[in-house]
């Protein structure tokens, strides 16, 4: 993992400025896929081939395939961009400036493509032996918009993702309900539990996830410091 040092909360601002702490909670990232990224996942998956993946995952649904190598490395600059974003934000906001002759690098140790059909769906869960994970979205039912709209569904979630994290509070909300879209991209911290809900649309709802490591590779010798985890 990446060997960040955390400022002081005096350091964020001068004695007489306001200083927004962010003690609780974990942020997401969002970005948009690629057409080109959409369109080679969803070919990818009407091929219905690859290695089963379900037996690591906790999800009831129809079907969990390993993306393959072929596949993914043509599209992996644009994991890499978003996840160095992603970490570069937070260490831009709390932390002291990276060495310069440090270079993190993204690992992808994981990458799965999730289909589901109307019933399915996936319990609160974390994901383990990572630091940082992913969804993105490749295709909803046709009538799911209908389905949230219906007035008979007082708290439309169905084929939603929710992410959960500690206790309700005043100015303070546990969880964020996301209504996905085609080629939605969420970046979050591995250890961030979320699940997604039930849907009764007909057709299917495409997703992938993965899951990800940032090392520090020292540009002077090429020595990685591969994370602990």
């Amino acid at each position: 993992m990446l060997d960040l040092t955390h400022k002081t909360y005096q350091q964020m601002g001068s004695s007489r400025g306001f200083v927004p702490l962010r003690p609780f909670g974990p942020s997401i990232g969002h970005a948009t896929l690629p057409q080109e990224l959409v369109d080679d996942f969803n070919a990818d998956m009407d091929k219905g081939e690859g290695i089963d993946w379900s037996h690591n995952l906790v999800g009831n649904v129809s079907q969990e395939l390993q993306i393959s190598p072929e596949v993914l490395v043509p599209h992996t600059k644009f994991f890499s961009d978003v996840a160095l974003h992603y970490v570069g934000d937070y260490a831009a906001r709390y932390c002291e400036p990276f060495d310069p002759e440090i270079k993190p690098r993204v690992h992808i140790n994981a990458a799965w493509y999730v289909k589901s059909s109307a019933g399915d769906f996936n319990p609160a869960h974390l994901h383990t032996n990572t630091e940082f994970s992913c969804i993105g979205y490749l295709q909803m039912p046709e009538d799911i918009e209908k389905e949230w709209e219906s007035e008979k569904d007082h708290y439309p979630c169905g084929g939603m993702v929710e992410f959960l994290h500690g206790s309700h509070s005043f100015l303070g909300k546990p969880s964020f309900m996301v209504k996905p879209q085609v080629g939605d991209f969420f970046f979050f911290p591995a250890d961030l539990m979320h699940t997604v809900y039930p849907f009764k649309s007909d057709g299917e709802r495409r997703s992938f996830s993965m899951n990800i490591i940032i090392t520090e590779k020292e540009k002077d010798n090429g020595v990685s410091k591969e994370a602990n985890s």
